[in-house]
C-alpha cells in the first residue's frame, strides 16, 4: 500500500507543479529549457552544415543517373534536374535524421544542461512550501548543478545499458517483446525521477548510495514523478517548456505532502 500511496503523492505532486511555479512568480523558469534547446540545436546544425553537406554531395554523386559528356538536350537537362534534386532530398534527409537523433537524447540532455536551473527550482521550492532557508553560495549552487548533471549522465548510461540488454533478450525471445516495451518505459521513468529527487536529497549532503537507498524507499513517488516526465516530454515544443521544471518542483512538492524530513 506504501508504493500506490507514494505513487498517488507522486502524481499529485507533478500535477500540483504548474500552479505552483505561476502561484510563486516562477514562471520565467519555463522559458529557459526552449531558449537552450534552441540555441543547442542551431549550433549543432551549424558545426554539421559542413559534415553533412559534404556527406549528401557524396551520397548523391555515388547515386546519380549517369549523364554522358556528350550527351544534350533534353533527356540530359533531366537528368541534371533529377541529380540536383537527389542531392537536396539526400542532405534533407541527414539532416532530419540528426534532429531525430537529438531527439531521443534530448531528455538527458536537457537534464545536463539544465542542472543549475533544475537545482535552483527544487531549491526555491522547498523554501517557498517549508520556509527552510538555504542561503545562496556560489560554491554550494554550482556544486549541486555539477551533481544533478553527473547524475543525469549516470543515470542516462545506465538506462542505455539497461536498455540495450532488455532489447538483446527480446532478439532471442521475441514473444516477450510487449512486456520489454513496458519495462523499458518503467526503467526511463525511474532514471527520469531518481534525477529530480536526487536535488533534494544533494541539499541534504546524500552520497550516491544514500540517495539511491532514499529513492527506492519512495520508488511509487520517484516513478509517477518520472512517468508524467518522460509522457509530457513526448509533446512537442510543450514538452520541452514544461516537463523538465514541473519534474523538479513537482518533486519537492510530493516530497513536503509525504511528510518526510530527514530522507
Amino acid at each position: 500500500m506504501t508504493l500506490l500511496r507514494d505513487f498517488a503523492l507522486g502524481i499529485d505532486g507533478f500535477m500540483a507543479a504548474f500552479r505552483f511555479v505561476l502561484q510563486r512568480r516562477m514562471g520565467w523558469m519555463f522559458v529557459v529549457p526552449l531558449l537552450l534547446w534552441v540555441l543547442l540545436s542551431l549550433g549543432l546544425f551549424a558545426v554539421l552544415e559542413g559534415p553533412v553537406n559534404g556527406a549528401a554531395a557524396w551520397v548523391a554523386r555515388a547515386l546519380a543517373l549517369p549523364v554522358p559528356e556528350e550527351a544534350d538536350g533534353l533527356w540530359a537537362q533531366l537528368k541534371a534536374l533529377l541529380n540536383g534534386a537527389w542531392e537536396l532530398l539526400v542532405t534533407i534527409l541527414l539532416k532530419l535524421a540528426i534532429a531525430y537523433v537529438l531527439y531521443l537524447t534530448s531528455k538527458y540532455i536537457i537534464l545536463i544542461l539544465l542542472a543549475p536551473l533544475l537545482a535552483y527550482a527544487s531549491e526555491r521550492t522547498e523554501e517557498e512550501l517549508t520556509g527552510r532557508s538555504f542561503p545562496f553560495s556560489w560554491g554550494r549552487f554550482w556544486r549541486d548543478a555539477l551533481r544533478g548533471a553527473l547524475v543525469a549522465a549516470r543515470n542516462g548510461v545506465l538506462e542505455i545499458l539497461i536498455s540495450i540488454v532488455l532489447w538483446l533478450l527480446t532478439l532471442f525471445v521475441p514473444v516477450s517483446a510487449p512486456f520489454t516495451v513496458v519495462l523499458l518505459f518503467l526503467v526511463s521513468a525511474y532514471f527520469y525521477g531518481f534525477s529530480m529527487f536526487d536535488y533534494l536529497f544533494e541539499r541534504r549532503r546524500m552520497r550516491i548510495g544514500e540517495s539511491t537507498r532514499a529513492v527506492n524507499d519512495r520508488l511509487g513517488a520517484v516513478l509517477a514523478n518520472g512517468m508524467l516526465f518522460g509522457l509530457v516530454m513526448k509533446v512537442p515544443v510543450l514538452g520541452l517548456l514544461f516537463a523538465p521544471v514541473l519534474a523538479a518542483v513537482g518533486a519537492v512538492i510530493t516530497e513536503v505532502k509525504r511528510g518526510s524530513g530527514s530522507g
